[in-house]
């Protein structure tokens, strides 16, 4: 998740034709190093079934190697990985609050609009952080579960984002000519399938889990919330 953020930064690239693409096909190569590396390492040492779901595998392997201040070295990763991306968050929030708010009428949405001597969406951005902070009173109230509300509820709105764009790239390529496409995805339509295919099957694992399903339940009555709204606002803008 979070990957279509390097769309955000088309704005503001001198170069936009030239980076995006090679920053995109770095993706998979940086994933399949990373991720999937990391884990073929790990269940090279470990079989699958010896991992303890409380501890972590980075963890064992270091002390397997005699590295004591193991758990030390991953915290710290994990803290500045965590810093990563939630600047990263507030990168691509802020300006699309501000995108979003550009025609806006009501004052308070038009303040988001605005930006900074230096061209940056400060409202925005501040606006998101404060939204951010929201995860610091979940944590006070709910320390047991906020976790797995605030990241069941991600994955939902990400399932809906990802599909949405996955539905909008198939209209784009029906309704384009081809010629006119500087940078194709690749084995369309059906990798576009395959991915609605699989971003529907993760919306009935969750279903399967109580927790879980508290927060797709919720999210689903979030965007219901914000279709209805959007149409009777269209509704009195043609009337």
């Amino acid at each position: 998740m979070g990957i279509e953020m390097v769309g955000m930064t088309a704005a503001e690239t001198q170069d936009p034709d030239r980076v995006l693409p090679r920053a995109i096909n770095d993706i998979p190569l940086r994933i399949i190093l990373f991720y999937v590396g990391a884990l073929f390492v790990i269940m090279a040492i470990y079989p699958w079934n010896t991992v303890l779901p409380n501890q972590s595998p980075f963890v064992m392997v270091f002390k397997n190697v005699g590295i004591q201040a193991a758990a030390d070295i991953i915290n710290f990763v994990v803290i500045t990985a965590a810093a990563s991306a939630c600047n990263s968050s507030i990168f691509t929030t802020g300006r699309m609050l501000s995108s979003l708010t550009k025609d806006a009428k009501q004052p308070l949405t038009m303040k988001l609009n605005r930006l900074s001597k230096h061209q940056v969406p400060g409202n925005a951005l501040n606006f998101s952080a404060l939204v951010i902070t929201l995860a610091v009173v979940l944590n006070l109230l709910f320390p047991d579960m906020v976790f797995t509300l605030v990241s069941s509820v991600a994955t939902t709105c990400f399932l809906f984002i990802w599909g949405s764009i996955i539905l909008t790239h198939l209209k784009y390529r029906r309704t384009t000519d081809d010629m006119q496409i500087k940078f194709k995805a690749p084995w369309f339509p059906w990798a576009d399938y395959f991915v609605l295919a699989l971003l529907m099957l993760v919306a009935v694992i969750l279903v399967f889990q109580l927790d879980t399903a508290i927060a797709l339940g919720l999210s689903i009555v979030w965007l219901g919330s914000l279709y209805l709204i959007k149409g009777h606002q269209m509704k009195r803008a043609q009337a």
